[in-house]
């Protein structure tokens, strides 16, 4: 998470393939990175995709990404909001007093 609101964007098309390509309208980008997770909501037709558990995603281009295998979904009929859903990132800190006396931390502040 990086503190941003999650993307949204309007939904244009979904293809039913192995590597299912939704696309955005062309007034906006997705704003979407390779790795990224998406719902969706509103979709007409393929409605599985309606709340669906986080989809990892590909980006194609500005206006395209690919979700994975759709090829099970009903076709994709119109409409539609894609969401990003923010991922929580595990983050491990050393004890203080650990850093305070590493020699590694005093060396990096000795005059070279």
């Amino acid at each position: 998470m990086n503190g941003e609101n999650p993307v949204t964007a309007l939904v244009a098309s979904v293809t039913q393939e192995t590597e299912g390509v939704v696309t955005t309208l062309d007034e906006s980008r997705h704003g979407l990175e390779d790795g990224d997770y998406v719902t969706f909501a509103e979709v007409s037709g393929m409605t599985e995709l309606n709340a669906c558990a986080g989809r990892k995603v590909k980006v194609l281009g500005p206006y395209t990404f690919s979700i994975g295998d759709t090829t099970a979904l009903t076709p994709y009929k119109s409409g539609g909001i894609v969401v990003q859903v923010k991922q929580p990132k595990r983050l491990k800190f050393v004890c203080v007093l650990f850093s305070i006396f590493s020699t590694f931390f005093l060396l990096s502040f000795l005059p070279l």
